[in-house]
């Protein structure tokens, strides 16, 4: 049996529906960890000081249009890492497969990432988010990319009806997981295909209960999970 969705996120459901707030990010971090990236300094050089899901979302589907996955992957990590600080040095290290500081000067690995990446975008509008997720721990897989910032991406590329879209891929972040965890909700291994699967069904009940989509009800529990 699915549980109840606890008092504080029906609270939220119930109530109407408000925008993500923008944040800004550092343009001179970014720029400086994609020093070698023509076409991702161009598209860095044209998003705008503040995001939000609304934002990168045109950008990452704008620059997939335009076969140019590398800089569509980067702008939804730029709003993915947010303003950690550590963001532009971890999406360097998935994109050159080498850690930390010996990623800096590390060639990137443009045709490998980039087809598994496309990989990932194909298999997300054709075949579903789970199948995705599946992907991208397997055949799919990016060293240094895990579960957390790839259902970013998925969530991007299959947003294609609008940020709260039916068949968008939701995000599942250590936020969300723990607010689970800690809630009594459930316990979900992010490492494991069945967890995602998991979570997908209990958004759809609550999604169902509430007249949202899985998005609707990722976002909702992101916020609480930030206070």
């Amino acid at each position: 049996m699915t549980p109840r969705p606890p008092a504080e996120l029906a609270a939220v459901l119930a109530a109407e529906p408000t925008r993500q707030q923008t944040f800004f990010w550092s343009r001179s971090a970014w720029n400086n960890r994609m020093h070698d990236l023509p076409d991702v300094l161009q598209l860095l050089q044209d998003l705008p000081a503040e995001v939000d899901r609304e934002v990168t979302r045109e950008f990452v589907l704008r620059a997939l249009q335009r076969d140019r996955v590398i800089p569509a992957f980067v702008a939804a990590m730029v709003w993915g890492h947010g303003t950690t600080g550590y963001g532009p040095t971890r999406v360097r290290s998935a994109l050159t497969g080498q850690w930390g500081v010996a990623s800096y000067q590390a060639p990137v690995r443009d045709a490998e990432v980039s087809s598994k990446l496309r990989g990932a975008v194909d298999v997300v509008r054709n075949e579903g988010a789970a199948e995705a997720y599946g992907y991208m721990y397997g055949a799919g897989r990016v060293k240094y990319l895990g579960g957390a910032f790839f259902t970013k991406w998925l969530y991007f590329v299959s947003a294609v009806d609008g940020v709260h879209g039916r068949d968008a891929a939701p995000i599942l972040d250590t936020q969300v997981a723990t607010w689970l965890r800690a809630n009594g909700v459930m316990n979900l291994n992010p490492a494991k295909t069945k967890s995602y699967r998991d979570y997908l069904a209990l958004l759809e009940v609550w999604g169902d209960r509430f007249g949202r989509t899985r998005v609707e009800i990722e976002q909702a529990i992101f916020g609480l999970a930030r206070g």
